[in-house]
């Protein structure tokens, strides 16, 4: 099999622990997307060097992992992980390996590994060693344990959310075997990090299939058995949403909405975080609890909470918009420029995004607030266009983006600071926001000013 460039550039790598008498091979993820032709992320290596001749031969090591027999090298400005082969056992809470053995064999080494198509090598030359057939369940779509599946996930608890992952980033089955031993075991999830979880779900949120990866755990029970329990509204909304809207189409005779796929068109993973919070029925409280509890950061967690608070806010006019089939409706432009107000317009542009992505959030709204089917699709594309012109056009929808501050006005009144200064500014910003005043410094101060002769009477 041909190298690519990434394989390629770690060439020099393996061969130069060959020329100091070891094995040395491609190893796992980077062997299992090679043979798709995906885009490698990482080039990992396995060698029957033992990890401290491993640090002899490379002048450039950081020893990130010695107690398991990883070493990062560091060639030529870029870093891979160098691990020694060996096996595994007696492992701790269900997760990691008490006791590690170095091996001179590379087939011992690959049975320890998680999934098949994951227990592959590459030499030097292309060639591929897969003991376990690995390549024939890429080619057939089926995700397979190595060896006995009740041990791999008995192992490592977390490789059972890993196999949803799998099979939903390519489109793969889960074999009977591997899909019964993970049923079986699932309660092992509750010893694994929540932190692990997170991880594993952002990589399924981010992936090629996140409404797929969404399914499939759903259909697995494992959401169920987390170390922390997580939000009801996660576990156990999605399928009665369903349920209603199944009962809901077939009253009204819709065609069949088959689900949230349009998540998969937007690029940034928080706003598909926010997008399937939103088709599960998640409120902004409740999805900032399962934001904590997979140990997301408190900024990225305000973040999707503000893109969810708003489309709370905005369901509604939207709606009543489309069912006037009105986009020229100045109410709604009222609404808008207040929630860019309080929610920003990072959240607004990300909110747009997803309603151009996945109407049928929009479709749910109808419902919950007309108990009946709402048509969004006629007029919703002219919506969103109008929605966000007027967005480009707000000229400041923060005190940061206002071309004066609390100090400028300060200086031009001589009066000291209270209460009265912020809600000046804030009336200003609305102003500005409105279109009411230019966001123009000096016009802006002359403004104050002028207000100041007056008494601070007047409207803007």
């Amino acid at each position: 099999m041909l190298l690519n460039k990434a394989l390629t550039d770690a060439l020099p790598v393996l061969q130069l622990l060959e020329q100091h008498g070891y094995e040395a091979v491609f190893v796992g993820g980077c062997v299992r997307d090679t043979v798709m032709e995906r885009a490698l992320k990482d080039v990992d290596i396995a060698t029957s060097a033992p990890p401290d001749q491993v640090v002899t031969i490379f002048p450039h090591t950081i020893p990130t992992g010695l107690k398991h027999g990883t070493v990062t090298v560091i060639y030529e400005g870029r870093t891979y992980e160098v691990t020694t082969y060996r096996t595994e056992s007696a492992y701790e809470n269900f997760r990691r390996p008490v006791k590690v053995e170095y091996v001179s064999d590379l087939e011992s080494d690959l049975l320890r590994r998680d999934f098949t198509i994951n227990a592959m090598a590459m030499r030097a030359d292309g060639s591929i060693i897969d003991p376990f057939g690995g390549q024939e369940d890429l080619t057939r779509g089926i995700l397979r344990c190595v060896g006995d599946a009740d041990a791999r996930f008995q192992e490592d608890a977390l490789r059972m959310v890993r196999a949803v992952r799998f099979a939903a980033e390519f489109r793969m089955r889960i074999s009977i075997g591997t899909w019964r031993a993970l049923r079986r075991h699932q309660g092992l999830l509750a010893h694994v990090a929540m932190e692990r979880i997170g991880s594993e779900f952002d990589k399924m949120i981010s992936g090629a299939n996140p409404q797929r990866a969404a399914a499939w755990m759903a259909a697995s029970g494992l959401l169920k058995h987390t170390k922390q329990p997580l939000p009801d509204a996660l576990v156990r909304t999605a399928d009665r949403k369903r349920k209603k809207m199944r009962c809901r189409t077939a009253a009204c005779k819709r065609p069949d909405v088959s689900g949230v796929e349009g998540i998969a068109g937007l690029s940034d993973t928080d706003e598909r975080w926010a997008a399937l919070c939103l088709a599960i029925g998640m409120t902004h409280e409740e999805s900032g609890e399962l934001f904590d509890i997979i140990r997301f950061s408190s900024a990225r967690s305000n973040r999707l909470q503000s893109v969810i608070r708003l489309h709370n806010h905005m369901g509604r006019p939207v709606i009543a918009s489309l069912k006037r089939g009105n986009v020229e409706d100045g109410q709604l432009h009222r609404d808008w420029i207040n929630v860019i107000l309080q929610e920003g317009k990072s959240s607004s542009a990300s909110w747009l995004r997803i309603m151009y992505a996945v109407p049928f959030l929009l479709d749910l709204a109808a419902m919950e607030m007309e108990k009946e089917y709402v048509p969004v699709d006629g007029q919703l594309s002219a919506l969103l266009d109008k929605l966000s012109d007027e967005l480009q056009s707000v000229q400041a929808a923060s005190l940061k983006e206002l071309a004066i501050s609390g100090a400028d006005v300060l200086r031009l009144l001589r009066k000291p600071a209270g209460p009265w200064l912020g809600q000046l500014l804030c009336d200003i910003l609305r102003a500005v926001a409105f279109g009411d005043l230019p966001n123009d410094r000096n016009r802006l101060l002359q403004i104050v000013s002028d207000r100041r002769k007056c008494g601070g009477s007047g409207t803007f």
